[in-house]
Parts: C-alpha cells; structure tokens; sequence
C-alpha cells in the first residue's frame, strides 16, 4: 500500500494549488486553480496585458442550447481555447466573447411540444406572439450547463457578455447586410425545388441536408410501372398494346406524373412478354426481366411526342403538353429503364425539364405532407410516405405494376427533426450564388489557409463550384424575419436596412454614463442615499467637457435628463453649459443601481458576496434586482419619448442601468465606458415577429401601404453574419471591427466546411470582398467505443462530468488535441487511450516536478544558490538542448495550428525528461542539477499552458517557492522564445540518441537473456553503422549506468565464447555486446541492489518521507546476503545505520531472490 504524507511541509510562496509531495489528485487540484484564477481574474489580467498588443481575431460559432455539451462540444472548446491561449502567450491581444444560435426550428420544436401543438396551424391559433415569446424564455435552457463545462474544462471566454442572435442589434445588422445584397442585385424571389421538411413545414437548404446524419440508408420498395402509349401518328409503329416501362423510388409520386423523359441519343428495345409489348433501354433488359429476344431498336429521339394514358385521373395536371414522352440530358441507363417518369414538382430535374417545356406544376401535397384536394381520393388526407400501400395495390389491381423490388438507397432527411424529406417546388428567397462563385473560388484559393491543407482545392472547392444558389428564407415564426415590405397596391417591394428605416422614431435618444467620480478611484459602490461624497474626479471633469465638445460639433442636444446623485448632476450640468445651456430635468428613475447593505461597500466585496446569485430575480437585502432597474429605466424612456417629439435626447445615468436599458432593447450589454455617448432607437423594443408584422411602411412609388412579406430568415444567414453583427456592425464599434478583420482564426467539424464555414466566406466577401478568416482548423467527429454516433439514449458513451473527474480536464484536454479528429478523421472516443495519456503525460511530469521538489527542499536549493557550470554534465547539456528543441518544435507546430504534432512533441520530450535524464540523474544532489531541472520545468510548464493550463499552473506557480522571476500566473508568462540550436548542441541531441537507441538494444538483449537490469555486468561494446558519432566517456556515462554495466570495452567484439552475447541492433545501432559471466562480486552487488529497491518501497509503506532517516535492522540465515549487505547502500536508502537482529515486535519485511530470505525492520532514527 502507497503510504500518506502527512509531514507539515514548507509552505508555498504563491496562491493557487500547494504542493504536497506523494499522491496527486489532478481533477481536485484543476478545481483550485480554477477558483485561484477567478479570485484573482487572470483571464482579465492576460487581456489588459495585451490590449496593446497586435489583435489576433478569433470567431467562436454560436451553438444551440437546445441540449447538454458532449465531447463533440469539449473538443470544439479544447481547440478553440489551446489557439487563443497561445497567441495570448505570445502577445496578441485575443478578445473572446461566446455566442448563442437563438433562432431556427430546433427551438421551434421544443417550444411544440411543450405547448402541445404541432404545425403552423396550431401555431398561428395559440398566436405568434405567444409561441415567440415561449420560444424567447426556452432558448438558453441549458446555458447554465453549458457555463459549468466551459468553466471546468478551462476554456477562458466571456461567457456571461456572450452575443445573441435573438438580440436586436444583432439582428439589425443581419438587415443591413442583407440590403447590401439586395441593392447588389444578389437577391431574388423565385420559385424553386427544394428539399422540403413536411414536419418543420419549411424548406431546407443544400448545405443544411449535407449536414451530418442527414442521409441515411433506408431500404424500400422500387417499382417499375407500365405507361399505356396511346393509339396515335408517330415516328415507329406502335402495337396495341404497347407500354412504356418507367422506375421510381417514390411510388407516392406517380399520382402526379405529368411526363416520361427519355434520352434522345439512347438505345431503346422494343420487345415482347406474355403477350404484351413494352420498351425499355437496351441497356437495361436484362435487369428489368424482359426476354432477351427484341422486336426492333429505336433511338430515343423516335419516342419523342408519344402520348401516354396517365396513371390516375388529376384534372389538375391535365393540359395539352401533359403525359407526353420528352427528351430529357438528365436520363442514363446506370439503373432503372432508362425511362424517368416525371412529376415536375418534385424533383430538381423534374421541375427544370416543366419549366423548359411548360409543363403543369402542380403540388399535390399540403405544407405538411399530406395529399390535397386536388389528388385521387384514393389516397386524399394521407400523409405521403403512408400512401404508398393504396397507390402500389391499385396499380397492380389494374395490370400497370409491372415489378417490385427492395432497393436500398440513401435517403435525406431533416438534420433537425429526422423527418423524411421531398423534393417541392415552392416561392422562397435566394441569394445568387452564380455571380459570385468565381470571387469565392478566388479567395479561397489566396486567402484561406486550411487544417488540413487538403480540403482547400477538395472538399470545401468542389462544393463551392458545385452550390446552387443559397435559399436563406424560411415559411416559419421563431427567426430573423426578412425586412422586405411588398406594397399591397403596386407590388413594389422596400427593404429596410436599420430600424431607423422604420421610421418609428419619435425623438432621437442619446445616452452616457457620468464622468470619472470619486468613488470609481476608489473601487466603492454608492448608490442612493449617497454613502460617500463623490464628486467628479479632474480627469473625469475633462473627459465630460470633452463630451459636450463632440456632442456640439455633431449637432447639439435639445434636452438633457439625468439622475439626480452628485456625478450625474454634475456632469449634466457641465454638458448643459459647454452646449448652451441646455435644459435638465432630474430623476429619480435613472439612479445608480440600489446596492442595499452594500451601499459605499468595496465593488469587490459585492461581487464576492453575490457571486452565482441570479440578480435578475434576487437582490441583497434593501437592493434591487435587475429586472427592476431596468423596468424603471424602460418606463422613463417611453414616457420622456411620448412627451417630445423631434428632439434630440441626452440620457445621463450610471453605468449598469444604462447597460440593463441596452438588454431591454435587445443591445449589446458591453461595459459601458464614461463620458463616451451611445445611441439607441426606441421606436420598436423586438424586431420578431408578431410586432414587426404590424410595422406599415408607405410605398415609395404609389404612396400605398407596404406590408412585410412573411418569412424569416435561414438561421445560418445569422451564423454568417456573426464576425460583425456581434458588434453591431455598422452601427457601433466600426473601428474596433475594421482592426479586428479578417479574422485568423476558426474551428468547427468537417460537416461546417458545407455549412457554417461557407455562409461566412458568402457574405464576407459580397460585403467586404475578402474571405472571412485566414486559418481554418476541421475536426473529424467525436464517435462512440464501437465507432457509431454518440447517443444519450443507447448510452454508448461515458458522461464527460464522470470522465473529467476521473481524468481531470487536462487529461481529456491533451487526449482530444492529440487525437486523429484533429486531422479531420472521426476519432472513436475510447477511455483505455485517455488512461492511457493521462498516465504517460500529466502524472508522469507531475512525477518529475514531485521529485525535484522533494530533493531540492531537502537540499534547500534555491535558485539564487551557487550552482555548478551548466555545462559541466552532459546530461544538463543534452537536455537543456532537448527543452529548447521542445520550444522551437511546439512553436513550429502550434503557429501551424497542428495540436497533433505539438502534442506529439510535448509527450516525446516528457518521456525523454522523465525517463532519460532524471533516471539517470537520480541520486545527484548537486546544484547544476537542480538548476538544469527546475529550468526545464519552467519551460515545459510555458509550452504545455495552452494545452494542459491547469497543471501548467499548478507546476509554474509552486516553483516560485524556489526564488527566480515567477508571475502571478504562467498565462500572464511568454511563451518561450525559438531559437536555432548551436551547431555543438545538436551534435549532442543526434549522439543522445544513438546512445538511448543503444540503450533500447541492451535492455532487450537483457531481457532475452532473463538477466534483470538490478544484476551488475562486467562490460559491455557498441558496434555503431552511424558514422556521424563518436561514444566518448561523456556519452558512455549514461549507457552504462542505464543498463548497469561495468565499462565499455571494444575487445569484447572480438571475443568469443558462451559468455559473449551478441544482439543486433537497430537503425544506427548493429550490434551490442554483452559480457555476461558473472563472478561472485557482481551476484553479491546484484542481490544488494534487489534488497535496496525492497527496502526503499518499504519506506513508502511505513509513511517515511524523502531524506527521513531510519536505523535499518536485519536478519538472514543466507551466507550470501550476509556478504552482499557489504555493498548495500545506505545513504540510497537513507539509512543512518545498518545492524543485525530485529527488536521484539518490530514490523518485519522480506525479500526473496532464488530461494535466498533477508528479513529486516525500519525504525525512525
């Protein structure tokens, strides 16, 4: 059993995890580092720290809360937090919001059932207004979740401030872009066949069913139906009867049949069966079961213009051009007969082969997939997909069902809600995608660099030339809706690019918060009744009267409103003067916040005390709650705005109730600054529909009443639109926007290559001409053990709380980066691989930390203390040289955003520091030793921060306890500087490694030879093919005291004899040599060393801590280790002596070696 510690050990010198040699719980120590790093905001700390640095953009996709994080969402945040950490240690200022995808039909559905309704009948019969508002309180759900995951995987991001899609500024600039399309003459409003989901009522876009788990393989049954040609004047003679023979997957289509297509340059048989005629494509015979003896051949062109009886009697579809044969370039003979049968509207070829030949389009199916009145009553009122039955059973009834077939076939489905989908020919919106592909393959090409480098000119080009335009409407309620106003006399359409566009606005409203006060200096709250005197401060005196300066040249105010404490008094009334003389009407509605017990309290203590409170709903006793503050703020602004009418409106107030004003009216809820002002329309609160439905606008051409068309927006038109509508873009913040454009850098799955990754390219470059982001990393997809897809419900994969506290987050964190899917290949998560890392990198280099901690407080190292050269030990050479290719390589790969490599360089060098130089280090005592390890820990503990933050931190701060420059945090430390490395120090890395390859060779040649390391033999010779190295002393040092051996003696080579063992080697390495004769010496020194490794676990067993004196008592009745304790090791073993005979009572121990029994007893000295 591993023994406790339980010695009072020497304090630490920072905050954060304290050490405690021994065993080691990574997840309960990740815990303290985390609330280490929020009580002292380190996150914040590394932010100001770079503020003035070069800004690294970083563009975060908004997920749904629509359900708990997995390990698909951990690997995302891994990566998305490994990058920016990174680039933070390297000076760039890398500013991190989270975002949250608000609208579209995952929440739709939700919000169905738990209201209990389905469809947009049932919608529209609840209200619109009802169902958005429950839709509005269901979005973020889960959040509080999520927020709990993103905190303990370590992933450092605003989450609290995160953006929405739902809020109005955000969806304001969605208008804007979309009008810069418009006026591009990039949108249109056509009518088009599209995938169409019958449950979600809407259509859906290409990219949206190339999503993952889109298509699936389903098996059904085929049909080929007989088509009786009629009797009639045509280019070949037609036998009575004689049917043409078409194939079809969807048997629920033929209702709707209006033509066959056949290919004009095709070969087709005319033959007979049973007495019957039919024609099929030559090609085709024999699969379709027809009698290999043909009447006659004819070109498809031939059948041209033959006229056939329709299947089902549909006055709808009837017409002169309807039920004909038409030649079509669509039609193969890959399978089927080489005859289409075509229902125009539900199919893409289909429906461009109606429009060319004019074609009846007639949908014979409802928005929710069920067949209309116009459709046979044979199947009227059945849901599509259920009418297959009826429609196969009647055909057979009346001799047309010529074959079945199960056909296995991959058939799309909505990536929402798993419905069947079908092809429907419905108005909708559309962004022309044709006129600006060639831009998008152009910036593509020069201006994306992508992980990995082969779907840049593969996947992501070829769908790129292959899109179709993009469909960004859709026939729902919960979404963005499209700003087109169509006039109800004219039919001119007008699209309004900003809510001023409206024109709902009374009175244009501008707001501040006061000028630097007293109490801000000092970090106190003060509310109402004012604790403090808190006047303006000098510098927050001059940032009003600067205020007043651009207020009076951008045109002045008309009135001034401000809350009546001291710092908005005053700053009102130095506004008031530096513009004239404004007027200003105090009130009590636009007070600071009420803090209650809190009042003229330190800000920080407030925060402490309520930290985790939900202060919309709660409050410390006397105070108010969010809600409340912004109720008053919001019924101060209706009232002030029906009073007036055409003013200009300044708002002076205090910085949290103007930022819970912003929140009402849907505006980023950003710090507020002072003195700066800020505008914000209040003409309309929600931009949703019901409320902008009602929103009448004048025709510009007529003069009549334009009203909004009733779709809203694809939810992706909002993902796209993300790198500047989080901003407000060009509303606000259009500096900060244009520095902080393109972006360098974004992550998601393989499947967003067609999907997020491509709105963002489309709209970036019609609006800004530029692709969005230079670096794009894919991952693969996260998949269960068994390598099918992760399901809550088959609970085919370990719940990620139980595995991070297990592992720890670092362990999971190092697992997922050091993983295939970070390739773009799907990675099966599989726990044995996690153990497996977490015991091979964080345990193994907390083993290391936890030796030189041990040994240097024994020492009393410290890093002031005189040291021996560095150089004086080819070990602190080699991995001093080691530590700085470690830099160069992580640095290298990281810049080239390959966490595979960087982990795979991180694990090398672990292994190496661990297992080379510390094992053959072990029992040095000496300066240059504790210098060289406690440097090469600092290093790793910087390079592995971005990957494995907690542990990096833990280890960073605790040698802190040995003296240098440490800060407060290793993520406020750079990120160590690359280097080439001297000529003489990779002379030594190459010769290092022939020496540990030669290593690798005896320990095999032992274990073949059953002779364990713990036996001493006399010599040893390396026989090398590298010409390039030299085993000197130096290097032969460490391979002798690896594989125990006396000395290196090159004669052996030309010895022979059954005592000389020859091994081959490997690459640099062609044979070791082993002298393997034993003389009574090296057993004695051999079964010493057994018995010192006994004693030293024992010590463990019996709780002695590292440098703890014992008296070590023995008893043997074996004459051979009677005669080995005189090369038994007592300072190894810190024993201050060795004595026979055991005491009465004392705990015995006993070691064993071929049939040989010393028992011995450890007594604290």
């Amino acid at each position: 059993m591993e023994a406790k510690n339980t010695k009072n050990q020497e304090q630490r010198t920072r905050p954060g995890y304290r050490f405690v040699p021994g065993a080691f719980d990574l997840p309960k120590a990740e815990e303290e580092v985390i609330r280490y790093w929020e009580a002292g905001g380190i996150f914040e700390k590394t932010l100001e720290q770079t503020r003035g640095g070069e800004p690294y953009t970083f563009y975060d996709g908004p997920p749904f809360a629509t359900g708990l994080p997995h390990y698909g969402h951990i690997l995302a945040s891994t990566i998305k937090d490994v990058i920016p950490r990174y680039q933070t240690m390297k000076g760039r200022y890398v500013r991190r919001r989270w975002g949250w995808d608000c609208h579209g039909l995952p929440i739709e559905e939700i919000v169905e059932r738990k209201l209990g309704i389905s469809g947009k009948k049932q919608i529209e019969s609840v209200g619109v207004g009802k169902f958005n508002e429950t839709c509005r309180a269901q979005v973020l759900t889960f959040a509080d979740e999520w927020g709990k995951m993103v905190r303990r995987i370590g992933r450092w991001i605003d989450f609290d401030n995160s953006y929405k899609t739902m809020d109005r500024d955000y969806m304001e600039s969605v208008w804007w872009a979309f009008k810069q399309f418009y006026e591009k003459g990039l949108v249109y409003e056509g009518r088009k066949v599209l995938m169409y989901c019958p449950r979600c009522e809407t259509p859906i876009s290409n990219f949206e069913v190339a999503m993952d788990n889109s298509y699936k393989d389903v098996t059904e049954e085929a049909v080929t139906i007989k088509f009786k040609i009629k009797n009639q004047k045509s280019k070949i003679k037609i036998d009575e009867p004689t049917y043409l023979l078409a194939w079809t997957t969807t048997p629920w289509t033929l209702p709707g049949n209006v033509a066959l297509a056949v290919g004009k340059d095709i070969e087709y048989a005319v033959t007979e069966k049973d007495g019957e005629t039919f024609i099929v494509a030559k090609d085709r015979i024999t699969a379709v079961g027809l009698p290999g003896h043909v009447g006659k051949f004819v070109k498809g062109s031939d059948l041209v213009g033959l006229m056939y009886e329709p299947l089902f009697k549909v006055e709808a579809v009837e017409g002169d051009k309807s039920h004909r044969v038409y030649s079509a370039d669509f039609v193969t003979t890959t399978e089927g007969t080489g005859i289409v049968h075509t229902a125009v509207v539900y199919g893409e070829d289909d429906y461009n082969l109606g429009l060319k030949e004019g074609l009846p389009v007639v949908p014979l199916l409802d928005e929710k997939g069920v067949f209309n009145e116009k459709s046979p009553p044979l199947i009227r009122g059945q849901y599509f997909k259920d009418s297959e039955k009826a429609i196969k059973e009647d055909l057979e009834k009346r001799g047309l069902l010529f074959k079945r077939e199960a056909y296995t076939h991959s058939y799309p489905h909505c990536w929402r809600c798993a419905t069947p989908l079908f092809y429907n020919a419905i108005p909708a919106w559309f962004i022309n995608i044709q006129k600006i592909k060639p831009d998008l393959l152009a910036s593509n090409a020069k201006e994306m660099n992508w992980y990995p480098a082969h779907l840049k000119l593969g996947r992501y080009a070829k769908s790129v030339e292959s899109a179709p335009d993009w469909n960004i409407s859709r026939n729902r309620y919960w979404g963005n809706p499209i700003p087109v106003w169509k006039c109800e006399k004219c039919g001119e359409k007008r699209v309004a690019g900003s809510i001023r566009e409206l024109g709902l606005e009374r009175n244009e409203f501008l707001f501040t918060r006061h000028g630097e006060a007293e109490n801000n200096v000092l970090g106190a709250l003060s509310s109402y009744p004012e604790p403090l005197v808190s006047d303006l401060t000098t510098r927050g005196v001059e940032s009003v009267q600067e205020l007043g300066e651009r207020l009076k040249k951008s045109g002045g105010v008309d009135v001034i409103c401000a809350s009546d404490l001291l710092r908005t008094r005053r700053t009102a009334e130095i506004l008031s003067k530096v513009l004239g003389n404004v007027p200003i009407t105090f009130d009590e509605r636009l007070r600071e916040k009420k803090f209650g017990v809190f009042n003229g309290k330190p800000f920080k203590e407030y925060r402490e005390a309520l930290a985790g409170m939900d202060l919309w709903e709660k409050a410390p006793a006397g105070g108010e709650t969010h809600r409340e503050v912004e109720e008053r703020m919001a019924a101060f602004v209706t009232e002030v705005n029906q009073k007036h009418e055409g003013k200009r409106i300044l708002v002076v107030s205090h910085e949290d109730p103007l930022r819970l004003l912003r929140h009402y009216y849907g505006a980023n809820s950003v710090g507020i600054s002072y003195a700066t002002e800020f505008s914000l329309d209040v003409g309309i609160r929600d931009l949703h529909r019901p409320m902008i439905d009602s929103v009448v606008m004048p025709c510009e051409k007529c003069g009549g009443a334009a009203r909004r068309v009733t779709e809203i927006f694809d939810s992706w038109v909002e993902a796209g639109s993300m790198p500047f509508a989080e901003y407000h873009y060009p509303f606000e913040n259009k500096e900060i926007f244009k520095k902080r454009y393109p972006g360098q850098f974004v992550a998601e799955y393989i499947a967003q290559t067609r999907a997020w990754f491509y709105v963002l390219h489309v709209i970036s470059q019609v609006l800004f001409g530029k692709a969005p982001v230079q670096n794009l990393v894919t991952t693969g997809n996260m998949l269960s053990e068994d390598g099918s897809k992760m399901s809550k419900s088959k609970n085919n994969f370990p719940d990620p709380w139980l595995t991070i506290n297990k592992y720890g987050a670092d362990s999971l964190r190092f697992y997922l980066m050091n993983a295939v899917v970070m390739q773009a290949d799907d990675q099966n998560f599989a726990v044995k691989d996690l153990e497996n890392i977490h015991r091979k990198v964080p345990m193994i280099l907390w083993n290391v930390f936890n030796y030189f901690v041990t040994y240097a407080r024994e020492a009393k190292w410290r890093v002031s203390s005189n040291t021996e050269p560095l150089t004086s030990n080819i070990l602190d050479r080699w991995i001093l040289a080691r530590t700085q290719e470690l830099v160069n390589g992580a640095t290298e790969h990281l810049d080239g955003y390959d966490t595979v490599r960087a982990t795979r360089t991180i694990m090398d060098y672990i292994d190496d520091l661990s297992t080379w130089y510390l094992r053959r280090s072990r029992g040095r005592a000496d300066g240059a030793f504790f210098s060289t390890l406690h440097e090469a820990l600092l290093a790793i503990s910087t390079v592995i921060a971005p990957i494995m933050p907690h542990l990096a931190e833990i280890i960073y701060l605790n040698l802190a306890e040995f003296g240098g420059a440490v800060r407060e945090s290793v993520h406020l430390a750079p990120f160590p500087a690359v280097r080439d490395l001297t000529g003489e120090e990779k002379k030594l890395l190459r010769a290092m490694a022939v020496v540990r390859e030669a290593a690798s060779a005896g320990q095999a040649a032992r274990k073949a030879l059953n002779i364990p390391v713990r036996q001493p033999l006399a010599r040893l010779a390396i026989e090398l093919t590298a010409k390039d190295v030299a085993l000197d002393d130096a290097l032969l040092a460490p391979l002798l005291f690896e594989l125990n051996v006396r000395k290196h003696d090159p004669a052996l080579m030309k010895e022979r004899g059954d005592a000389v063992h020859v091994s081959p080697g490997t690459k640099d390495v062609a044979n070791v040599y082993l002298d393997t004769a034993l003389t009574d010496q090296l057993k004695l020194e051999g079964l010493a060393r057994g018995f010192e490794r006994c004693v030293q676990e024992a010590r463990k067993q019996a709780g002695f801590s590292v440098g703890e004196k014992t008296t070590l008592t023995y008893e043997t009745a074996a004459e051979d280790f009677l005669r080995a304790m005189e090369f038994f090791d007592a300072a190894k073993t810190y024993s201050a002596s060795v004595e026979k005979d055991i005491k009465e009572g004392a705990e015995r121990f006993a070691y064993e070696s071929e049939g040989k029994k010393i028992e011995f007893s450890l007594q604290k000295d």
